[in-house]
């Protein structure tokens, strides 16, 4: 991780993904994250079958349970919050007043708390109230338009390439959603050093959906019909300089001498002068498809290195973009042994500080494992830790380890 936000703390109250993705991009840049969860149920996404997003989304945090329906329980959150910097939930508005989480009741106890909440439709608007999965938020901001398949049954429409006028090229959600909530984080804290003010921040992962496909919205809200290239029967088949095409090995490159000095450049390197003049077409589609399929892919992309040429690799599922050489060189991947022994891939930062690389991450934490180290660092005696203990307000670690035991049990059975 890199140090960019070191000494900031943050205290995440989430489940599933949205917060908690919010959560480890903050711990990526340095921060401290204390991850609250229920002593009884803990993170939805600790049972096997998504052990390991639990183990890529939480890593580099702590882990408090406690019981935020009790006064008692609500006391340690508000001390936990009154030392934070950051609070981030992915709670609907209804349900955080209810746990003493709701922005008004923490900024009374820390006036100049950055608080950020981050769900899938946004803390306003009609849907607001309405629990969100991940391909909601994409379906909502138009990524995931539907069709009717051979079968009868609706569902989602992949198109078989993605082109910049589809919303297809939008991001997925939670990550996308993540990624604005922690930048506004950021900012915020940034402006705090300036006025000494907090602020509230809504996040809607489905607003940054829209977003991040902002080059296809504003062309379909701007452009009149006439000029929508991506549109109808022949939709690309005239931008023969901006495709994909297939080299002899069966691979295949994404090729974009769209500007005259390479395209140019391309055709004397290919020994084809006599295809400058043209500029697009279906015809020039294939005259290049039969230059590209003369010669296996690494040759391309070495002639595009060499000559500096925009031609890369496309790449086919997350195995193949682990083992791209410009990926593998930047330290994306970080390949680790888990506590189990097991080799572990997480993905790392996609941003490098100079003279900060990605240390190994410390694993996602065990339900409730730092319940009793926080407590102290807040200030609890060791007979008030038990008393929490006794009265359920955080979990004995006997019983956590039974809970998990049984979710395990009822899932493999």
């Amino acid at each position: 991780m890199s140090r960019l936000l070191a000494g900031y703390r943050v205290v995440e109250l989430s489940l599933l993904l949205n917060g908690a993705t919010t959560g480890m991009v903050l711990a990526d840049l340095g921060a401290e994250v204390v991850k609250i969860e229920s002593p009884f149920l803990g993170d939805y996404i600790r049972v096997p079958s998504t052990r390991h997003l639990h183990a890529q989304v939480n890593k580099n945090k702590r882990s408090l349970t406690l019981d935020l329906t009790t006064e008692a329980g609500r006391e340690v959150l508000h001390r936990l919050v009154a030392r934070a910097d950051v609070f981030v939930t992915n709670l609907l508005p209804r349900t955080t007043p209810k746990l003493g989480a709701s922005y008004e009741q923490l900024k009374a106890v820390r006036p100049s708390l950055i608080y950020c909440q981050v769900t899938g439709f946004g803390a306003s608007g009609p849907m607001a109230g309405v629990p969100t999965h991940g391909q909601m938020m994409d379906a909502i901001a138009g990524a995931l338009p539907g069709e009717i398949g051979p079968d009868g049954l609706a569902r989602a429409r992949r198109p078989p390439a993605v082109r910049s006028g589809s919303m297809t090229v939008a991001g997925e959600g939670t990550a996308t959603g993540a990624v604005y909530a922690a930048l506004y984080i950021a900012a915020a804290l940034a402006g705090r050093a300036v006025t000494g003010e907090g602020c509230c921040i809504d996040v809607s992962a489905a607003d940054a959906v829209v977003a991040s496909a902002w080059t296809a919205a504003v062309a379909q809200l701007n452009l009149p019909e006439d000029r929508r290239w991506w549109e109808g029967e022949d939709a690309g088949r005239d931008t023969a300089r901006y495709q994909q095409y297939v080299a002899a090995d069966g691979r295949f490159v994404m090729f974009c001498p769209e500007e005259k000095k390479f395209w140019e450049s391309f055709c004397d390197l290919v020994g084809r002068p006599d295809l400058k003049p043209r500029q697009a077409g279906y015809d020039l589609r294939r005259e290049i498809q039969e230059i590209i399929g003369s010669r296996d892919r690494q040759y391309w992309l070495d002639l595009a290195v060499t000559h500096r040429l925009p031609i890369g690799p496309v790449n086919d599922g997350a195995r193949e973009v682990r083992d791209d050489p410009q990926i593998r060189e930047r330290g994306l991947f970080v390949e680790v042994q888990s506590d189990t022994g097991e080799p572990f891939v997480y993905i790392g930062e996609p941003v490098s500080v100079l003279g900060q690389p990605y240390r190994t991450p410390t694993p996602a934490p065990k339900l409730g494992e730092h319940t009793e180290e926080i407590l102290g660092e807040l200030g609890y005696a060791r007979d008030e830790i038990e008393d929490l203990r006794r009265t359920h307000v955080i979990s004995a670690p006997s019983r956590v380890a039974d809970y998990i035991s049984e979710q395990i049990h009822a899932e493999e059975s």
